[in-house]
């Protein structure tokens, strides 16, 4: 009889620790894609963010003067950067993380105010930070 308790115990004890444990690695998983789902989206946002700041840039060197339509949608994809930095902020509290991406944010952003003569220089910063901001991303998710 108490042989059989104790195999009902061990057989439990066992059911249970790998249930337990298939909960932790699903759920870690899970935090790893959403993770890489809202860098992935950060990255997609600057990216649209620093075509809008270059289509303006380049319509300036032409003399072309800023439309509204097209201040709108400069407005709208620095929101778009917004809301995937809060997704990113929801996903992580690595701060090395964050640190990257606020800084690839930073320098998409400087680029659209940057003097003519420093264009060249803060077109470069915002690549790099990008880049900067993949590869912290892609050290998190591993």
């Amino acid at each position: 009889m108490g042989t059989t308790i104790i195999a009902v115990v061990g057989a439990l004890a066992g059911a249970f620790g790998t249930t337990a444990l298939q909960y932790v690695t699903t759920t870690r998983q899970q935090r790893r894609q959403a993770l890489a789902d809202a860098v992935k989206a950060l990255l997609a946002a600057i990216v649209g963010h620093r075509e809008h700041q270059w289509l303006k840039i380049a319509a300036r060197r032409d003399g072309l003067r800023d439309v509204e339509g097209a201040r709108e949608k400069r407005y709208a994809a620095r929101s778009s950067v917004t809301s995937a930095m809060d997704a990113v902020y929801m996903a992580t509290r690595d701060s090395a993380l964050l640190a990257a991406a606020q800084e690839a944010i930073d320098a998409a952003f400087a680029l659209g105010d940057a003097p003519e003569d420093e264009i060249d220089a803060a077109g470069e910063r915002a690549r790099k930070a990008h880049t900067a901001l993949r590869l912290a991303a892609a050290k998190a998710v591993a």
